[in-house]
């Protein structure tokens, strides 16, 4: 990791070069690598996975009277874990009148993603901040969304996550999770699933494989609608119950 970064402001589980990534998630390097390198991941199918996530969350505007061309109050979105801002793209192509808020723990990252959604709108917001104590009010927001975090999560941190997405999510707002396919999902992947966490340097993707999302997010609180498999990836959707 860079020898110039004050690495106890992270914790012990961010500071490592997850996937082999150049300098962890703590460079400017390493986060113009990183779009490119998911890609040579995927075998060019990160950007299509992502989209995977656009239905239930542009589905849920229509519902509730949010979004382009229906006239509803603006739709409050707000990501975990931004990254360089891709997935946050997609969103607000597909809902351009939307509010969009990121959060990552990387200022590096941050500061692309604020270049990369400066031409989407002046209701874009990128806090630096971590996720397990998000500075954000209860209730605030209408979508809440990761894509590809909670495999990098240990059991502990996950649980705090999915926690603080549940304060600051509306009742009856929309949770969406994109994360990588589990066991119990894979099928005929289930031998690359085995062998990701040796050969991409995944330190706690065994025991998410063994932490059901789906079951995890009912414990936490949410009301789970379904999950739908995307390739190698994914996508668990849930609302916050209305009376809590």
């Amino acid at each position: 990791l860079p020898a110039d970064v004050d690495l106890h402001e992270y914790p012990a589980y961010y500071r490592r070069t997850f996937h082999w990534q150049s300098d962890g998630y703590l460079s400017r390097r390493s986060a113009e690598l990183y779009d490119v390198g998911v890609e040579f991941l995927f075998g060019g199918t990160a950007d299509v996975m992502r989209r995977q996530i656009l239905p239930p969350i542009v589905a849920h505007a229509r519902n509730h009277g949010h979004g382009r061309g229906h006239g509803g109050e603006r739709l409050r979105v707000l990501e975990i874990a931004c990254g360089t801002g891709r997935a946050g793209e997609q969103v607000l192509r597909a809902l351009p009148d939307a509010s969009y808020t990121g959060v990552d723990l990387s200022p590096f990252y941050v500061d692309v993603a604020r270049e990369q959604l400066a031409a989407r709108g002046r209701e874009v917001s990128l806090v630096v901040a971590n996720a397990e104590a998000l500075p954000l009010p209860d209730a605030s927001f209408d979508v809440v969304f990761s894509v590809y975090l909670f495999h990098e999560l240990p059991r502990n941190a996950r649980r705090k996550v999915w926690a603080e997405m549940r304060r600051v999510l509306r009742p009856g707002g929309c949770l969406v999770i994109e994360d990588s396919l589990q066991p119990q999902d894979a099928g005929e992947l289930a031998t690359f699933l085995e062998r990701f966490p040796e050969d991409m340097h995944e330190p706690f993707y065994r025991d998410y494989c063994r932490d059901d999302l789906a079951e995890g997010l009912a414990e936490a609180g949410f009301q789970v609608h379904g999950t739908e498999r995307a390739f190698l990836s994914k996508v668990v959707s849930a609302h916050r119950p209305l009376a809590t």
